[in-house]
């Protein structure tokens, strides 16, 4: 009669030690998606404000231009990560259709935002951090600083 006890003794610690790794695998493994979907929307929303603040000083610069002014330089301070990953900002020409394009170089996560300018703005593209709008040549240009 002791024999049998201690067999479900140690047949009852496994059967409570496969649970319990089976359910901590499946816990880690419903996480990691959930962390993943937060990383990706955290570059999203990130990329959405600097885009924002890049797009406020597009236009900024253009109302200054249509001021007649010679020379115009707007500096726009921009993080040089968003999420952790660096980032590009792609300038569409605003002759058809003007927005930037920025993408998030780890994640891949791309945001488009669109401005409203009447100036020319040149088709550029440049890495995160800090840039300087600029009057060159009748276009405003984005350029890094």
């Amino acid at each position: 009669m002791t024999a049998e006890r201690g067999v479900s003794t140690v047949v009852g610690y496994v059967l409570a030690l496969a649970i319990t790794v089976a359910l901590a695998g499946s816990l880690i493994a419903a996480t990691g998606g959930i962390v993943e979907d937060r990383r990706d929307a955290t570059a999203r929303r990130g990329l959405e404000v600097v885009g924002e603040r890049l797009a406020a000083k597009l236009m900024a610069a253009d109302r200054l231009a249509a001021t007649g002014a010679d020379t115009v330089a707007v500096d726009a301070d921009l993080p040089a990560t968003v999420a952790g990953t660096g980032y590009t900002v792609t300038v569409n020409d605003s002759k058809t259709d003007p927005h930037l394009r920025l993408v998030s170089a780890g994640a891949g996560t791309e945001v488009r935002v669109d401005f409203a300018n009447r100036t020319d703005v040149a088709a550029t593209s440049v890495v995160g951090g800090d840039v300087t709008v600029v009057l060159a040549g009748g276009d405003l240009e984005v350029r890094s600083r």
